[in-house]
This record gives structure tokens, C-alpha cells and sequence, in this order.
């Protein structure tokens, strides 16, 4: 068996707010590059898209295919309540299906920019339809404050999404937002697999690929994905690499008024802030699970404004999930890991990814060593340092889990903590 690097969210530009360069020639072609073995289609029930889908894609026995990389059928639903799933399906007759049992309820389901289409359907219905034609549904960046199951005010489990439905329910998609340590403290998602893909808007290096999975399967095919996901014939996931969550703007805890986040010391001390933080204090994982429980119902106030405050994603798993993060035997490694761009423009201290000088090195280091991916997570060290010593470090740190964060919350993105930084993480 292959073990072969796979991204199944992302959109095409029939998708608001999405690169027009979202094409299948310019996807494959940055797949090729970042290395990526399979790609989700994407938007496949925008009739536009479809068309585009059925004419650029070679269909055979190993699946479809453009110009040496795979291609599953996908899509981005919103339901009734605002959460979005995520679809895969095995064949342009499941999508034809699929789109004559949505259109009655949908809005913009042939809408020029309705790629990401609105249902009227609440989850459950959608689930049974999806089952129906033969593929597979999870939740969306299952944790994200926006348009997600387990956003506040929505569902603490699957079961109040997809009520009869939930038991095939086979995977989440975790989203920036998330790793596995944090859905991991939820115990019903513990028998699911766990999938990381970028939700790219454009094919640029920085994007596409941005949180990839690897699988280990026979073929591309949507059958042999099917089986790696439901962990059959010795088909399984063996890596899911992604964004630490800690960068991310709503990982913490925050007071919605001043955006200051909230850190949760051991101890009895009484509320207090600075100019980014609040800090309260819990005797032990009781009384931590009672203040996240006081935040979520909006009585817990901000000791600087008296506002209350607003759970961050990380409390909110916490919260409704068992306290604690406890992977099944079967959870792969999570690596955490930016793109390239991103680890070369931080590793040399420059503001942007576009600069020249940081385009220049990372297209010398992928003349030396290969994909994107291969640099990340397999060249040797000693190799790496040949381009640049200071990238090699940040790598060599990324694989060792040895980087450091200030994590993010209220709004404010988290920050990247060098190996040589006397910054305190």
C-alpha cells in the first residue's frame, strides 16, 4: 500500500471570495508542487463547475485524474442552521442526484458564486440524502466561532446535528481551528477519523495544502478513500499535518469589549488583567470546567470592563467534552506545521511572503530537495541547512515539537515563538 498525501476541502472560483486562478490545470498544478497526491474537487454541485469537472478530469479504473494528480469528487454544504459539511462523493451520477434532491430546497444551488450552496435542510436530512447516493458527510472546521457544529449556541454533539444519521457519521474535519488534541477531549469523536485539508481559496503555495492527511491506500480511488476512512482492510489515516491552532485568532478565551484573553492560572488569586490578558485562577479541573460553564452562559464578566466574556475554541472542547484528551489507538500523529512561505518568511524575520528574497530561497529549496511537503517532513536536517541554516532550525524545531507560541484569542492572531527567541511562550 501507498501512503499518499490528500487536501479534500477546497473551493473553486464560483466560490465568494475565491482566486479566479481556482481552475483544475492550475489545482493539479500546485498539488504537484506542494506534493499532494490527491485533491478534493471541490464546489462539485456549482453547475459551472461540474461542467468543468466532467470535461478537464480523466475518468479510468484508478479514478479521476488531471496531469498526474488525483481527484475526489467534493463539496461544501450550509444547512438550515448555518453549520457546514463537507461531501465526498464517488461519481459524477451521485452529484447529478445529489443536486435534484438539494435544488427544491436550496436558494443558490445554480447560482454563478454558489459553489458553497445554502440548503434548507437541517443536517440529518441532509446526512440521509448524502447516504443515499453513496457518499460520505462530516462536519466542516468542526470548531471554528462561525458556521460550525460545535461553534456556541449550536450543538454539543453529533447527535443534535444529525440525530439518526450520526451513527455514520465517519469523520470530522477539524479546520484551522482545531487538532487532535483539542477534539480528542470529546469522547463521541474519538471513533472517528479525523481529517485536516486547507479549505484553499487559491492554488498558491501558501494555501493549497496549507493542512493535508496522509492515507494509506491501495489506489486514488474514491472506494479505497471510503475504506481508509472507515479504517477497513488495513486502510487507514497515518498523519494529519496542520496549523497549530495556537495561531489562530479565537484559540483563547477573550472579553468580545477590549479583546483581551483569558489565561487560567493554578491557585486562588483573585481576577486581574494587564494590556493583553486576563488572568483568573481554578484550584483544580472542577472549578476550570465550572468558569468555562459561568463564560458559556454569560455570566462571567471581564475585570477590566465588567463585559462578559465569549468562550475561545480551545474552552469550548473542553467544555463539552470530557476534560481531558484521550486518542484512540487508532488516532494518527498530528504534526503541526505552515506552509513553506510562511516557515521561510518568519525563519528570516521578513514581514511578507512575497518579498523577493523569500521567493528566491523557496524556489531554490524546492529545486534541491523536491515538493513542499518532502522539505517539511522528510530532508534530512543537514541537507536543509545548505540553503539556509536559520530555515533548517525553524524545521528541525517544527519536527521536534520544540517551537513555541503566544497563543491567539479575541481577534488577535496567535504568534510563532523562534527556537532562538528569548520571547517566553
Amino acid at each position: 500500500m501507498e501512503e499518499l498525501a490528500v487536501d479534500l476541502h477546497i473551493h473553486s472560483h464560483h466560490s465568494i471570495s475565491v482566486s479566479k486562478k481556482m481552475t483544475i490545470p492550475n489545482i493539479a498544478l500546485g498539488a504537484r508542487e506542494k506534493g499532494l497526491d490527491i485533491m478534493g474537487t471541490g464546489d462539485a454541485t456549482q453547475p459551472e463547475w461540474l461542467a468543468h469537472l466532467r470535461k478537464a478530469l480523466k475518468s479510468d479504473e484508478e479514478g479521476l485524474s488531471y496531469d498526474g494528480v488525483s481527484f475526489i469528487i467534493s463539496a461544501e454544504i450550509e444547512d438550515t442552521e448555518s453549520i457546514h459539511h463537507v461531501i465526498l462523493l464517488p461519481d459524477f451520477d451521485s452529484v447529478d442526484t445529489l443536486r435534484a434532491l438539494f435544488k427544491p430546497h436550496s436558494p443558490n444551488i445554480d447560482h454563478e458564486w454558489g459553489g458553497r450552496p445554502r440548503v434548507n435542510l437541517r443536517g440529518e436530512e441532509i446526512a440521509g440524502f448524502v447516504r443515499d447516493v453513496g457518499g460520505l458527510i462530516g462536519p466542516a472546521h468542526a470548531f471554528t466561532p462561525f458556521r460550525s457544529i460545535f461553534r456556541e449556541g449550536r450543538h454539543d454533539s453529533l447527535t443534535g446535528c444529525y440525530g439518526s444519521e450520526a451513527r455514520f457519521i465517519s469523520f470530522i474535519e477539524l479546520g484551522l481551528s482545531a487538532d487532535t488534541e483539542m477534539a480528542d477531549c470529546i469522547s463521541e469523536l474519538r471513533q472517528l477519523t479525523f481529517i485536516t485539508s486547507s479549505d484553499a481559496h487559491s492554488p498558491s503555495p501558501g494555501k493549497l495544502g496549507r493542512e493535508f492527511v496522509k492515507f494509506r491506500m491501495e489506489s486514488s480511488t474514491f472506494l479505497e478513500l471510503k475504506r481508509a476512512i472507515l479504517r477497513e482492510k488495513g486502510r487507514t489515516s497515518v498523519l494529519n499535518v496542520g496549523l497549530n491552532p495556537r495561531l489562530g485568532k479565537y484559540y483563547l478565551s477573550f472579553c468580545p469589549s477590549c479583546r483581551r484573553t483569558l489565561l487560567v492560572e493554578k491557585g486562588g488569586s483573585s481576577p486581574s488583567f494587564d494590556n493583553l490578558n486576563i488572568y483568573m485562577s481554578c484550584e483544580n479541573e472542577h472549578e476550570e470546567l465550572a468558569l468555562l460553564k459561568g463564560i458559556h452562559s454569560r455570566s462571567v464578566s471581564c475585570p477590566s470592563d465588567g463585559k462578559a466574556l465569549r468562550l475561545g475554541v480551545r474552552d469550548r472542547a473542553f467544555m463539552i467534552g470530557d476534560g481531558a484528551s484521550k486518542s484512540p489507538s487508532h488516532r494518527p500523529p498530528y504534526m503541526d506545521l505552515p506552509p513553506l512561505l510562511d516557515l521561510i518568511t518568519s525563519s528570516l524575520g521578513i514581514k511578507s511572503s512575497s518579498s523577493k528574497r523569500v521567493r528566491c530561497l523557496y524556489d531554490e529549496m524546492r529545486r534541491n530537495f523536491g515538493s513542499e511537503i518532502n522539505i517539511l517532513t522528510e530532508t534530512p536536517i543537514e541537507h536543509l541547512s545548505e540553503s539556509d541554516s536559520s530555515v533548517a532550525t525553524m524545521i528541525e524545531a517544527y519536527r521536534t515539537k520544540s517551537v513555541g507560541y503566544i497563543p491567539g484569542g479575541g481577534g488577535r492572531y496567535g504568534r510563532l515563538v523562534a527556537p532562538w527567541s528569548d520571547e517566553e511562550s
